[in-house]
């Protein structure tokens, strides 16, 4: 547990002690100034409470009072050092003030707040006596510091006294000084900054001060924005005093002044631009109008500039970009605010102000002759906004002609591309730059795809246009075109930038073909483009074996298949799949065993199987090391495992699928095996030994898990990819088990087992396998959530791994619907669907609900099969909504089978209906079921691409500390006592450029009477993490925190502290919010009622979670395991009764027959 800064204070007092008093040279400025950054973090911690009191062992008020002495200290260091010592504390004091918090500071709750300041008056005395002795410097640094405590001396007559008495020092350094204390107590005091306006107003406006006094002086009056008449009185007076003044560089200051005041003042923000225009229409200076473009860049990027009409604002941003004169920069600096104008402007405004900005085409098209400049590509950015920001289609055409504003921007972005190109081969630009500036064009590219769907195929012939360029001017056997320079390809350098383009393009189509899956947009015209650009770039002779594999799987991808399946053509099918083939044979036999290596896990991150498990497994052969030839066979095991169910659906007459998997080299497309029903359809589940392939399955995934535990470390524990294995390896042992009851139950499907005599061992045996049934689907609906905990489990997760698991889940909770049907029956006396017996009747609706609260906002048709189905189980739960997700729910077009295969289970349940007769519906609910299954095994299921990241994720860890307890180990309670526990929770591994910031930590503790701990076992925590995958309750600890962080964040009340029944035990459980601190650290304490429990020890389970600024909820995987805690015997404290004659002696205790002299005295 990391010590918090109250923890160190005393530690950081006495070091400073020490340091002041050494004589050494050098050393006590060294020993003030580390004080610097320790300040700083202190400033920002939130104030102890009692928890980290207890845990650090610290008295209460402990940390004030050792904050106090380290002030003290500085303060008398001020005093008694020499003029470099005095330097020091004020850069330390400046240092706080700069990063102090002003949301914190507006609360009081700072460092140096009044609250926390016990004896500000032996500050000030310090101080004030080097004001009153020193000289005109020491007197200057006196006053920044009494700026700096402007938090406790704000309210003090005799400093505010001497701030403004020295605005008028003949000294300019002091008045300087006293103009930064001036602007600190400004912020914070309406009376102070009242007074200091009239003040300020006499000093700008004296010819007798100097133009920088006058310049600090106008920076300080955009302080006096404490309250709104302040605020509006500093701004009248900075009108009067631009009006009146001829001075360019005050002129300067004072704009930015009145731009910072007319964000408080939101009634004279329309005028505050007219007033800024006004000096772009006059002859002034470019210095100037420079000013005036950033005043209006800081009011439109603050979003609060609304007008009806922009007219005149647009013609005088025109007006700058169109003069030949200005330079690069200033044009660069209009286009900016023009930016900001467009964004500010409501689509519903937006056709009055569009056609000012017909004269934008002209400056886009001038603009890209400069391809280097930042002015080319803001440019396109606007023109890309106001065709993305328009509202309706017709808007546009009206105005440009036929839409031609979205196609002459898509070629400007062509040619942009071209010439970023050109300008690297030409070595204008390295390599990294013109990357980077390409992915700009790509995100507009996708914009624009994204609001306007319709233009997909407008742009896929654009990037078609740049492919065709790279492929002709880097291909060796043809002819360059007269309209292109010949460059030598032949470098290094420009073949290495050849494919990190081609690998951006590769990025840019799989996003794009996304955003038009989720569109709608998805035709057979997209994938006939996108097949030509895979065919493109697989033509050209420079490519690695990488980024042939990219666009050919992209080219081959079941979707593309799908859509292009009247067009597919087996002979050049043939020719590709042989040219792959001698692609990756080529890099096998090779040394390069990394792009072998990026081939395999790219082919496994899209499903293709049987190229990946080819590649992992010459590649163990060529590892030395012992970590990575473990790595390769786990992956090698995976990759067989799924190829086998991939072969299930690929199988050609005449050959198994252990054949196919021996000899293929490259995976088998799908267009062969086509059926006009679902694609790639092998039959009924008979036709093959499904029960044999999916047993041998589950072992080789169990292969790769057992692989994986061995060979993980502390440091390296592999717990994702374990975790997805084991939920991979129980998805498939549920399976398994599906397909050996199927076969059991279809021998008496004809029965009905409402009617079921109990004689009869064979109905007996299809019972029982009704009751697996009913299990496998519970087992399979906890599978789909804890794959929704596995997505929510690690932060920083991309998209598409997101996706991936996602699509894994809904398979699990498709299969679990199926399953539950697939073993239904009808009571013929009420004419309702049950499975076994009456008393599981809720089991069906219960995975409706499930189902239909995934697509809730995503597939409308099956959601209202599902809400028709839901309200045939259970009619008042139809009128719910359901409860939320705690994870985006996203699949991708490339995993669309998944819903086909939903949509599929959910219309058959409903066709249901109709039979009346049990045995009929039995058959056809088992039918259901199989051909559920059948589709499911012809889903190309994908790895994670998170699956290959190895570094460590954010993990949290807990620290518990009771009355008894100074390490955390010995927790220990008399019975039938509450357990009072001190927590810290630590979020660990957290990388320093993380996007996520945590805005509160939240933990659930639960114990059971069942969580026993036998005698002789060690006690404490465990030190080498928890397994999550293997804890049973994570699922359901995890769902009862994200309801309370619902309800937190809803402003309910939850109580605290829940006691429930389990059977003969009886479980507590609490919740606990948490602040973290910089460090990601939270202090908290609870009670937990085990006063019922018996004696003995206890392990208490833990769970935890993070909420981000954006209101994501992401759990956290526990580091260590829960604490324990002993239950001893209660002891009988109670005092003995002592006799009256006795007072002051130990109870007598009198035998019989005995005198009192002869009594016996009780120990």
């Amino acid at each position: 547990m990391e010590p918090t800064c109250a923890a160190r204070a005393m530690e950081w007092s006495i070091q400073l002690e020490m340091g002041l008093r050494s004589t050494k040279r050098g050393v006590p400025v060294k020993a003030i100034l580390e004080m610097e950054p320790r300040l700083r973090q202190w400033s920002r911690e939130p104030e102890s409470g009692v928890a980290p009191y207890a845990m650090f062992g610290l008295v209460p008020g402990e940390d004030r009072l050792f904050a106090n002495a380290i002030l003290l200290r500085l303060a008398d260091a001020f005093r008694g050092g020499d003029m470099e010592t005095r330097l020091s504390v004020v850069r330390v004091f400046l240092s706080e003030q700069k990063h102090r918090d002003k949301k914190k500071r507006k609360q009081g709750k700072g460092l140096l707040s009044e609250a926390r300041v016990a004896n500000h008056l032996e500050l000030l005395k310090r101080v004030k006596s080097v004001f009153d002795s020193g000289d005109s410097k020491s007197r200057s640094l006196a006053l920044v510091l009494f700026g700096c405590w402007a938090d406790f001396l704000k309210d003090n007559a005799q400093i505010r006294y001497l701030i403004f008495s020295n605005l008028v020092s003949p000294h300019d350094c002091e008045v300087k000084a006293s103009l930064y204390a001036t602007g600190c107590f400004c912020e914070i005091s309406d009376d102070f900054a009242s007074i200091s306006v009239e003040m300020l107003f006499n000093i700008m406006n004296s010819s007798a001060v100097s133009l920088p006094l006058k310049l600090a002086a106008a920076r300080v009056l955009a302080k006096c924005k404490s309250s709104y008449s302040v605020a509006h009185k500093a701004y009248k007076i900075g009108m009067e005093l631009v009006q009146n003044s001829s001075d360019e560089d005050f002129l300067v200051a004072m704009l930015f002044s009145l731009s910072k005041l007319a964000c408080i003042l939101i009634p004279f923000t329309s005028y505050q631009v007219d007033f800024l225009l006004s000096f772009l229409n006059q002859e002034r200076t470019s210095h100037v109008q420079e000013t005036v473009l950033r005043c209006l860049h800081f009011l439109f990027r603050r979003g609060l500039w609304e007008h009806p009409d922009n007219s005149g604002l647009i013609c005088g941003l025109f007006s700058i970009m169109e003069e030949p004169e200005i330079s690069l920069a200033m044009q660069y600096k209009a286009l900016t605010v023009l930016h900001k104008v467009l964004l500010s402007i409501s689509p519903s405004s937006l056709h009055m102000e569009l056609r000012e900005f017909v004269k934008l085409l002209t400056i886009i098209e001038n603009a890209s002759q400069y391809p280097a400049s930042r002015k080319s590509y803001l440019a396109i950015r606007i023109l890309a906004d106001l065709c993305c920001r328009m509202k309706d289609r017709a808007d546009v055409d009206n105005v440009f002609c036929c839409s031609s504003l979205p196609s002459r921007v898509i070629s400007v972005i062509k040619d942009h591309i071209k010439v970023l190109v050109m300008s690297l081969l030409e070595g204008c630009q390295n390599d990294l730059t013109i990357c980077q500036e390409l992915q700009g064009p790509l995100k507009i590219l996708l914009t624009i795809v994204e609001r306007h769907p319709y233009l997909g195929s407008l742009v896929l012939d654009n990037i078609k246009a740049v492919i065709e360029y790279l492929v002709t001017v880097t291909s060796t056997d043809r002819a360059v075109p007269s309209t292109l320079v010949a460059v030598n390809f032949k470098g290094e350098k420009q073949n290495s930038f050849i494919l990190k383009l081609l690998h951006k393009i590769y990025r840019f189509l799989v996003v794009c073909l996304e955003n038009l899956y989720i569109a709608g947009a998805i035709n057979t015209e997209v994938f006939s483009k996108v097949n030509i650009l895979a065919e493109l770039v697989c033509q050209c002779s420079l490519i690695d074996c990488y980024t042939y594999t990219l666009y050919h799987l992209l080219l081959h991808s079941q979707p593309i298949c799908d859509g292009l399946v009247h067009e597919n053509d087996e002979t050049r099918l043939g020719s590709c799949l042989f040219r792959c083939t001698a692609f990756v044979n080529k890099v096998l036999t090779g040394t390069n065993g990394w792009t072998a290596y990026k081939v395999g896990v790219h082919a496994a991150c899209q499903g293709e199987w049987l190229l990946a498990t080819n590649i992992f497994s010459t590649l163990m052969g060529k590892v030395k090391s012992d970590s990575c030839s473990s790595w390769l066979k786990a992956l090698f095991h995976y990759a067989h495992s799924e190829g086998k169910i991939q072969l299930l659906s690929q199988p050609k007459q005449g050959i198994t699928s252990m054949e196919l998997m021996e000899t293929i080299k490259f995976p088998l497309t799908s267009c062969d095996y086509m059926d006009d029903t679902f694609p790639r359809l092998a039959g009924n589940i008979d036709d093959c030994n499904y029960y044999d392939q999916l047993t041998q399955s589950h072992v080789a995934v169990c292969s790769s898990l057992k692989i994986l535990e061995t060979s993980g470390t502390s440091s390296q524990p592999f717990c994702f990819q374990r975790w997805f294995l084991s939920l991979r390896a129980r998805v498939l042992e549920n399976l398994v088990s599906v397909f050996k009851a199927l076969r059991e139950v279809s021998l008496n499907a004809d029965w009905n087992f409402n009617q079921v005599e109990i004689e009869s061992s064979d109905k007996l045996q299809c019972l029982k396998s009704h009751q697996d049934f009913t299990q496998i689907s519970l087992q399979l609906f906890r599978l789909a959530e804890e794959f929704d905990l596995l997505r929510a489990s690690f932060i920083g997760m991309d998209s598409q791994s997101s996706a991936v698991l996602a699509a894994h889940g809904l398979c699990c909770s498709v299969l679990a619907f199926a399953v539950a049907f697939g073993v239904s029956n009808i009571d013929q006396h009420s004419n309702r669907i049950f499975i076994g017996d009456k008393t599981s009747c809720n089991l069906q609706a219960f995975m409706i609900q499930n189902l239909r609260r995934l697509f809730w906002c995503v597939d409308h048709g099956t959601k209202a099969s599902l809400s028709s189905l839901l309200n045939y189980f259970d009619p008042n739960e139809n009128c719910l909504s359901p409860r939320p997700n705690y994870r985006t729910w996203n699949i991708g077009y490339k995993d669309r089978e998944v819903l086909n295969v939903c949509s599929y289970a959910v219309s058959s349940a409903v066709c249901l209906y109709d039979e009346k007769i049990a045995s009929r519906f039995t058959k056809n609910a088992l039918s259901l079921l199989s051909s559920t299954l059948i589709k499911w095994m012809h889903i190309d299921f994908r790895i994670p691409k998170y699956f290959f990241k190895l570094r460590p994720f954010i993990r949290s860890e807990l620290f518990v500390h009771n009355e008894d307890s100074r390490n955390g180990v010995d927790i220990s309670i008399s019975q039938g006592s509450h357990l009072t526990l001190n927590i810290c929770l630590q979020l660990k591994n957290v990388p320093p450029n993380l996007l996520v910031k945590s805005t509160k930590l939240y933990c659930i503790l639960h114990c059971s009477m069942s969580f026993l701990i036998p005698c002789g076992q060690i006690l404490g925590h465990s030190q080498f993490g928890c397994e999550a995958w293997k804890d049973d309750e994570i699922v359901e600890l995890n769902q009862k925190l994200f309801c309370h962080v619902l309800d937190s964040v809803a402003g309910k009340r939850r109580i605290g502290m829940h006691s429930r029944g389990h059977g003969n035990s009886r479980a507590v459980e609490t919740f606990m919010d948490f602040r973290p601190n910089e460090k990601g650290q939270g202090f908290s304490h609870c009670s937990l009622d085990v006063s019922n429990f018996p004696v003995g020890s206890y392990k208490i389970k833990w769970h935890s979670c993070l909420v981000d600024s954006q209101d994501s909820y992401w759990s956290l995987l526990p580091l260590n395991s829960g604490p324990v805690f002993v239950i001893k015997p209660r002891v009988d404290q109670s005092l003995p009764t002592i006799n009256s004659n006795h007072a002051g002696f130990p109870h007598c205790y009198i035998p019989e027959g005995k005198s009192e002299a002869e009594g016996v005295i009780e120990p």
